[in-house]
């Protein structure tokens, strides 16, 4: 039993070996105060969070990343966990800027705790960052997603991501660069907007409302592996 209690506290501290080292790795001390401090944990000093379901923010345009933090400005100031999922609980799914309670644990604070110019300077940190390379995958699967995002289902009256995005998917104005975004990430966004979830992009309802669950995860393979 001690063998094994040796090993175990021997594989934690390699895990958090590794920890450390993962996150020196992408050490900047360039980056801004509010990078370092706040954003970096879910999106990375970068901004290419490693985390499948966040999102990479490195290439951020600036005028979707103002449109979504003020999204989460509008929304009521942080409360007590529980309260809020009382709150939650009884309120309708659909809530001032139609953002997930996961979000508004990750966001929301900062949005109202940090100074605009401290926002500034994070979005304008982000903006300049280098995307990594996107991550391939099953290749049937990026080929559809391919034809969905550049041509879209006429016959389910889909229009192409590529009309709003940009034939690279580099993003354009209110439409965030998707190129190499974490499909997880994608996948459970289209999933919202399907669903109504988010008020602060009408247009993406009316355009993902007929595209089903199969068709989504093949629009974000594809979009992934850009």
């Amino acid at each position: 039993m001690r063998i094994d209690r040796l090993f175990t506290k021997a594989a934690i501290s390699a895990a958090f070996v590794g920890m450390i080292w993962n996150v020196s790795a992408q050490t900047n001390w360039n980056a801004p105060h509010i990078v370092t401090t706040y954003c970096s944990g879910c999106h990375g000093i970068d901004g290419n969070a490693q985390l499948p379901y966040m999102p990479k923010l490195a290439g951020i345009n600036l005028a979707y990343a103002d449109r979504k933090l003020k999204a989460f400005e509008e929304i009521s100031p942080p409360v007590d966990e529980m309260l809020s999922t009382i709150v939650d609980l009884a309120k309708s799914k659909n809530t001032a800027a139609n953002v997930t309670r996961q979000e508004r644990i990750n966001m929301e604070g900062v949005a109202h705790a940090a100074k605009p110019d401290e926002i500034k300077e994070a979005v304008l940190w982000y903006s300049k960052q280098a995307r990594t390379p996107g991550r391939s995958g099953n290749q049937k699967l990026i080929a559809h997603g391919k034809e969905l995002f550049m041509n879209g289902v006429p016959a389910q009256k889909v229009l192409p991501c590529q009309t709003c995005h940009g034939p690279n998917a580099q993003g354009k104005g209110f439409a965030p660069r998707l190129s190499g975004q974490n499909a997880e990430y994608i996948e459970g966004q289209l999933a919202k907007f399907r669903q109504g979830d988010r008020r602060h992009a009408p247009e993406m309802t009316m355009v993902t409302r007929d595209l089903d669950p199969d068709q989504a995860r093949a629009v974000a393979v594809y979009l992934q592996s850009q």
